[in-house]
């Protein structure tokens, strides 16, 4: 719809239908963990909205950096005005982002079966704790609504939104690992009220660390993605001759 002009009718439909089932697969992905009641760090119907927000402001960080690095690749005119929009927006996904998290921990300190889990991911999990609060907190989300709303809108530069981007994009592989590696970490309570031990480490908090063939695989997966947007600009024309300030439309 958006290369064929006798299509272009249907743009904003099929926009819309991309948008409705971007929002039910990735309900489904917070789900997916949400529906894991054995396990501490999940067990809420929370981390389908907190998925959701992720996403948002994950993808526009990655978006923002795709869209300056292909236009400047071709050469084509990239506006200031886009750039500062995109920043802002960039912002209100973090500061939900920051929302639903608040709500989470709340929720579960409110809740005395998760007490246990909140001190290990708060105060006693090591490696997971620092993460959460330098990398996630931190990085990923004082930083970038600090150089985001730090500013007046006009003084809100390139450069800063791409700093910003980068940081939310370091938060988000902070977040994820917090989420997967802190909640599968911490251990399951296998009998209400009792403790089990054994040789296979029940009841032990564990402790990860990536081998070499799945730090090939992310950085190979991330490669791919990458080589498949950077061929698909090069040789689809979906992608606008200018996006300078005068030839944009509000």
């Amino acid at each position: 719809t958006m290369m064929e002009w006798r299509m272009n009718r249907f743009a904003k439909l099929a926009g819309m239908a991309a948008f409705l089932w971007r929002l039910a697969l990735t309900t489904g992905t917070g789900l997916i963990f949400g529906f894991l009641v054995a396990r501490a760090g999940y067990d809420a119907a929370l981390l389908a909205p907190l998925f959701i927000s992720m996403s948002f402001a994950f993808g526009l960080a990655i978006f923002i950096l795709a869209v300056i690095g292909l236009y400047k690749g071709d050469g084509r005119p990239l506006g200031d005005a886009i750039i500062r929009r995109m920043g802002r927006l960039l912002g209100v996904f973090v500061a939900a982002v920051c929302y639903f998290v608040l709500v989470y921990h709340l929720t579960n300190l409110y809740s005395p079966a998760h007490h246990a889990y909140e001190r290990y991911l708060l105060i006693d999990g090591g490696l997971v704790t620092a993460v959460f609060w330098v990398g996630q907190v931190g990085i990923g989300a004082l930083f970038p609504l600090i150089i985001v709303f730090g500013c007046k809108a006009e003084a809100l530069t390139r450069c800063r939104v791409i700093a910003a981007s980068l940081l939310v994009i370091l938060g988000g592989l902070a977040q994820v690992y917090v989420i997967i590696i802190g909640g599968q970490s911490y251990p399951m309570e296998l009998v209400a009220g009792w403790q089990a031990t054994s040789s296979f480490f029940d009841g032990a908090r564990t402790v990860y660390h990536a081998s070499l063939p799945e730090v090939v695989l992310g950085v190979g997966g991330a490669a791919l993605a990458a080589i498949i947007v950077l061929v698909g600009a090069k040789v689809l024309a979906f992608m606008p001759q200018s996006l300078a300030d005068g030839d944009i439309t509000n």
